[in-house]
């Protein structure tokens, strides 16, 4: 299945790519991300172990242009061919 990224930032082993190829009946934004942390070699972690969530104030995701509140139920949520994973870095504020 193939499941486009996109991004504000870099996303370590997706260099000059925007689109993943995952195989299996069932892809799941939890999928799409440990894969994306996978080819990082684990530089970059989106779920946190502690939590087994997206921290909100690392990251940001959105499928198909409407949040994602990255919490383990909305982790397991089914993708479909084509849909539109957008990962941004939360702003950090500061004075």
């Amino acid at each position: 299945m193939k499941i486009r990224v996109e991004s504000n930032f870099v996303i370590q082993g997706l260099e000059g790519e925007n689109e993943i190829h995952l195989s299996g009946s069932t892809i799941t934004l939890r999928k799409v991300l440990e894969e994306l942390s996978s080819r990082s070699s684990g530089r970059v972690r989106f779920i946190r172990p502690m939590t087994d969530a997206v921290d909100p104030m690392d990251f940001i995701i959105e499928i198909n242009g409407l949040p994602s509140q990255g919490s383990r139920e909305s982790l397991n949520g089914v993708l479909k061919e084509g849909d539109v994973i957008t990962i941004k870095l939360s702003p950090l504020g500061g004075g």
